[in-house]
């Protein structure tokens, strides 16, 4: 038997019982389409857009109580340790926090956008190059003027793809002056996010009483945004650019002096250290949840493979006589085997063209519900030969055993069956 024999044979086999076939096609649809879309979360997550930054680095204050907290993890300060980017070791720095809001451009509509509030350096410091326009200067950052610039996904969704500079966008009911568009950096093979993101200075926020949208909470954050700023709350992200050993040591010696002025205080501070942006970004790349979720992918994936190959042990059973009758007119055990394994490779692979289309589908569902996140999810060339791969494997190993079995079957034992 040649291939194009058992291939022939193999799609006959599967016309011959349409309702079969696409329940098979169906459990490797699903287990595809889950393994596919998990697979291109942890790539993107783990893809780094800022891998050209060099010596950036997190502030984090170990503080005691408050909710649990890995290890590993940083702990954000809260506003009284913003007296530290008044040092002079740093050569840049910046506070970092973020909340979401619907911006109107122009008495416009209402659209949800990210406003990012920072200081001027963090472009700098992460590589976001001005595309039209200007940074706010110090003096707008520290001020009263409330400057914004805008991403260029943000500039498309709020002025409907014309020029943004120079025209007003409310946010958080107050009016604020679009002075530049810079280009958010991507990482290779990634896609920069689609959402808007609005860079504001972090003195307007504070300013405004704007609340962040992630805080560690350490004690009652009270009532009015006074209150929550005067607690021992984590919710600044203080960033600082140290390009020598000798300024790491610098500051990291500052750093234990705050501590224990602190702890003269009265805070209950056990100490602090500077986390490089590497492994920061290794921290929220090793997101636990999104690893559960790619390992239920591969739980569901074996399952599917594993109800295949049941179907195909079955289908193989009931044609038994049939493939006495190709070995008792000379077909070979290897001919049968591999006309038996086409047929479960041959329904792998087209339950991994249907599932392409259903991850690619998935992952633009995920890049509308969670507004919050890093990067557009979307299957990029690796991502679809990794399913592609995936489901050749899936198929041969649903389908070898029941075609061994079927193709080492004595022909008189289905013949006599007959």
């Amino acid at each position: 038997m040649t291939l194009g024999d058992a291939l022939r044979l193999a799609l006959r086999s599967l016309g011959r019982q349409p309702g079969h076939t696409a329940i098979m096609l169906l459990a490797f649809t699903l287990g595809l389409a889950a393994w596919t879309a998990a697979r291109a979360v942890l790539r993107g997550r783990a893809s780094d857009p800022f891998a050209s930054s060099r010596g950036v680095y997190f502030v984090s204050i170990r503080r005691e109580g408050g909710a649990f907290l890995e290890p590993s993890a940083i702990d954000t300060p809260s506003l009284r340790d913003r007296v530290l980017l008044g040092s002079s070791h740093p050569s840049r720095a910046s506070d970092l926090f973020a909340a979401l809001t619907a911006g109107s451009a122009d008495g416009g509509p209402l659209i949800p956008v990210q406003v990012v509030f920072c200081t001027r350096e963090l472009f700098g410091m992460m590589g976001a190059p001005v595309q039209s326009g200007a940074l706010w200067s110090r003096a707008e950052g520290a001020g009263e003027a409330r400057p914004v610039v805008l991403s260029a996904g943000a500039e498309r969704a709020l002025f409907a793809g014309e020029s943004g500079l120079g025209r007003t966008l409310r946010l958080f009911g107050e009016p604020f002056r679009v002075a530049g568009v810079v280009a958010v950096p991507a990482a290779p093979g990634a896609r920069a996010p689609r959402q808007a993101l609005v860079f504001a200075p972090s003195a307007v926020g504070v300013a405004l009483g704007v609340r962040p949208l992630l805080f560690r909470e350490h004690e009652d954050p009270g009532g009015s945004f006074e209150a929550f700023a005067a607690s021992d709350n984590g919710w600044l992200e203080l960033l600082v650019e140290l390009r020598d050993e000798p300024r790491r040591a610098a500051f990291q010696a500052e750093l234990d002096a705050h501590v224990d002025r602190e702890r003269a205080r009265g805070r209950r501070v056990l100490g602090a250290e500077l986390v490089p942006r590497e492994r920061m970004h290794a921290l929220r790349a090793d997101d636990p949840g999104a690893t559960i979720f790619a390992l239920l992918a591969d739980v569901l994936l074996g399952a599917c493979t594993l109800n295949v190959a049941r179907l195909l042990e079955g289908k193989f059973r009931a044609r038994r006589a049939e493939i006495a009758v190709y070995r008792a007119f000379g077909a070979s055990a290897r001919g049968v085997f591999l006309e038996l394994l086409l047929e479960a490779a041959l329904v792998a692979i087209a339950g991994a063209a249907l599932a392409l289309g259903v991850a690619a589908a998935t992952l633009a569902v995920v890049n509308r519900v969670i507004l919050v996140r890093p990067i557009d999810y979307h299957l990029n060339a690796r991502s679809s030969a990794a399913g592609l791969a995936a489901a050749l494997a899936a198929g041969l190993a649903a389908g070898v055993y029941p075609a061994f079995r079927a193709a080492k079957r004595p022909p008189a034992e289905g013949l006599g069956r007959s």
